[in-house]
């Protein structure tokens, strides 16, 4: 349930960014709004949306993404896995996860669009049909776990190792 503090966080050490008045002012509007719920309602409401985001990451079928994402399955050194199935109406199409790592910068929105363009390289590849299996998956499958996450070896790493993807 901790990834999901990672997965957060992650974005500011892999590619920092120099802060900018937007910045500051999404910071000041969300302490302001925290201020204002806590001197109303008390500290209840704020703790309450602090750990619904942290279980959220838990045993949730929509948080199977976090799995389905980056682990290896099945003995594939595949970096990541796309899911098509109905809870990306609800998860904002984050499924289409092989797609945006090929296209970083095109909206979630537009990302089942992108792959009905492109349906030779899209349909090929392995997806997971369901993300409450992948959670049941990962608790039983003694093969996937923890130390089943794909990892990318840094640049000008020379050589490829088994169970490392590039």
């Amino acid at each position: 349930t901790f990834q999901i503090l990672f997965y957060a966080l992650r974005p500011g050490f892999v590619r920092s960014q120099r802060l900018t008045k937007w910045h500051l002012l999404n910071l000041t509007a969300s302490l302001t709004f925290d201020y204002f719920l806590v001197r109303t309602a008390g500290a209840r409401p704020l703790l309450y949306l602090l750990l619904s985001s942290f279980f959220a990451g838990s045993l949730h079928p929509c948080a199977g993404h976090f799995i389905a994402e980056h682990y290896l399955w099945d003995r594939m050194h595949q970096e990541t896995f796309s899911y098509y199935g109905p809870l990306n109406f609800l998860a904002y199409n984050v499924g289409y996860h092989n797609e945006h790592h090929d296209f970083p910068s095109i909206p979630w929105t537009r990302l089942p669009a992108l792959r009905a363009l492109a349906p030779e390289f899209y349909d090929v590849l392995p997806a997971h049909p369901s993300w409450p299996m992948v959670i049941l998956n990962f608790i039983r499958d003694e093969e996937v776990g923890v130390f089943a996450r794909a990892k990318r070896r840094p640049k000008g790493a020379a050589g490829k190792e088994e169970g490392k993807c590039d």
